[in-house]
């Protein structure tokens, strides 16, 4: 897989859509659907608040296939604001590299929003391991590139709480 091309030509078949803060009505009821469909969301989660939390959303053949949510918050322990990612990806494509390049594309586009919005203070990208399927995964503290997520702690319950930094972010030392 050549890594140096834009992400979203790692699956051409594939329709990647923006959608941090902007509001869709349209992308955000496909997102409830998609979630009730493949019934990903815990029991008390609000679906339409979380549908407000969008990032990208994977499509594909006219149907959502993968989506990426985020909420940003302070991470005191490294001391920065960061947005951290939720993904979902629908069961029947969970083996295919939608995934990966759902989450390359929404990393980048997600720096370049931080990039141009100085004011928000976003330092990287945070993430807590809570797919089985990536216990594998959890054993390497830094992953490679492209993702560049690596171990900062844990929460009390044993998950890894790990975080991507973007490129040329001063930390708050205070």
């Amino acid at each position: 897989m050549n890594l140096d091309v834009p992400p979203e030509q790692l699956a051409p078949d594939v329709e990647f859509r923006w959608a941090w803060r902007q509001g869709d009505a349209a992308l955000e009821a496909e997102a409830i659907d998609f979630w009730a469909r493949n019934g990903l969301l815990r029991p008390g989660t609000d679906p339409v608040e979380r549908a407000r939390e969008l990032v990208v959303v994977a499509r594909k053949d006219g149907r959502t296939v993968g989506l990426i949510t985020g909420q940003v918050g302070r991470l005191d322990q490294v001391r920065a604001r960061l947005v951290f990612f939720r993904g979902s990806i629908d069961p029947d494509h969970r083996r295919s590299h939608i995934g990966f390049v759902l989450l390359l594309v929404a990393q980048r586009r997600f720096e370049e929003w931080a990039a141009a919005h100085p004011e928000e203070r976003i330092a990287g990208q945070g993430s807590f391991m809570e797919s089985r399927e990536l216990a594998e995964l959890a054993r390497i503290a830094c992953s490679s590139e492209p993702f560049r997520l690596g171990v900062v702690g844990f929460l009390p319950d044993g998950r890894q709480i790990r975080v991507h930094w973007f490129r040329d972010v001063h930390l708050d030392l205070e």
